[in-house]
């Protein structure tokens, strides 16, 4: 496993997550809103308190509401995740830049010598450097110690 790779696309996609958690609220409040009586219509409901004759339906509709819940709320871990170790690879003597560098390589995309100037280095091959370091450090925190030896 190319655990450099694995790091750098984790970042890569970071707002693509992001998104996903938006989609899959979007999804589930779609899907409640779906599921209860419609026109203010009276329903039967059978002893199991369901749709007379919607049983099958029904429980696919709570699977599915649970499928969305449980990747929302893994997508929204990891995102927390991601977040905690960037703050900290930061908060190191020597490493102020690595969370800067890093989301603006990665997440938001910047041109290599905009992030130079932003972070007031004046050659982009800093930037390169401090990526270098920052994305190690990351990979490290994020896979533990077989990206340690692998680095």
């Amino acid at each position: 496993m190319n655990y450099i790779r694995e790091a750098e696309n984790v970042l890569k996609h970071y707002k693509d997550l992001y998104q996903s958690i938006e989609n899959m609220d979007r999804q589930i409040g779609r899907l409640v809103s779906n599921a209860g009586p419609s026109g203010g219509r009276a329903i039967k409901l059978d002893e199991s308190g369901i749709r007379s004759g919607k049983f099958d339906a029904t429980i696919n509709l709570l699977y599915e509401i649970q499928t969305l819940t449980d990747n929302k709320f893994k997508t929204q871990t990891e995102l927390d995740e991601i977040n905690v170790i960037l703050d900290e690879i930061s908060a190191e003597p020597g490493c102020e830049q690595h969370k800067a560098v890093l989301w603006k390589w990665y997440i938001e995309r910047v041109p290599k010598e905009d992030i130079a100037e932003q972070i007031g280095y004046g050659s982009k091959q800093s930037v390169y450097n401090i990526r270098n370091l920052a994305i190690r450090k990351f990979a490290i925190r994020l896979f533990g110690i077989d990206a340690l030896r692998a680095v």
